[in-house]
């Protein structure tokens, strides 16, 4: 008999859109595309590299439309983001074998003024202790969510191993 394990890492991530009474108004799940940058950072954490321990998690948003690429090192037209400070982890047991889910949620505040703004990308900033700037983890691409005037955007992304 054969003993293995293969171990996959997904990314899911969950947009809640709430007009200012607090109502859904739209919801969408998508599955995202963990960047070389991403798995370099894991890779890195892994291997003791203090410099790379992540400060700040940031979820950003934007207009682009661009294909994801492993390459991808920036969203391809931020426009938002919000911060995370207090990622979860969590071990969750599925009879007799268990996965981990890191969970980064954040929340774009009501813009007050202006048009209605397409979001059709999205994608995990993180800045570590060491200052490096903005290491995309993930980037997904997504039809459009219309986040208008008083609208309120939460964002939360679930990554499992």
């Amino acid at each position: 008999m054969s003993f293995g394990e293969h171990q996959a890492m997904t990314g899911v991530l969950t947009i809640e859109l709430r007009d200012s009474q607090g109502a859904l108004v739209d919801q969408r799940r998508v599955h995202n595309l963990i960047t070389r940058g991403g798995k370099e950072l894991l890779a890195n954490l892994l291997m003791g590299k203090v410099d790379a321990l992540p400060n700040a998690w940031t979820i950003a948003v934007g207009t682009g439309a661009t294909q994801t690429q492993m390459a991808d090192a920036a969203l391809a037209t931020p426009v938002d983001g919000a911060d995370d400070r207090g990622p979860r982890v969590e071990v969750i047991d599925q009879g007799g074998t268990s996965v981990v889910r890191a969970t980064v949620t954040a929340t774009l505040p009501e813009r007050k003024q202006g048009e209605v703004q397409p979001l059709t990308e999205a994608g995990i900033r993180i800045k570590t202790k060491a200052g490096v700037e903005g290491i995309l983890f993930n980037r997904v691409t997504f039809a459009p969510v219309n986040r208008g005037p008083n609208m309120v955007m939460t964002l939360s992304w679930e990554i499992t191993f």
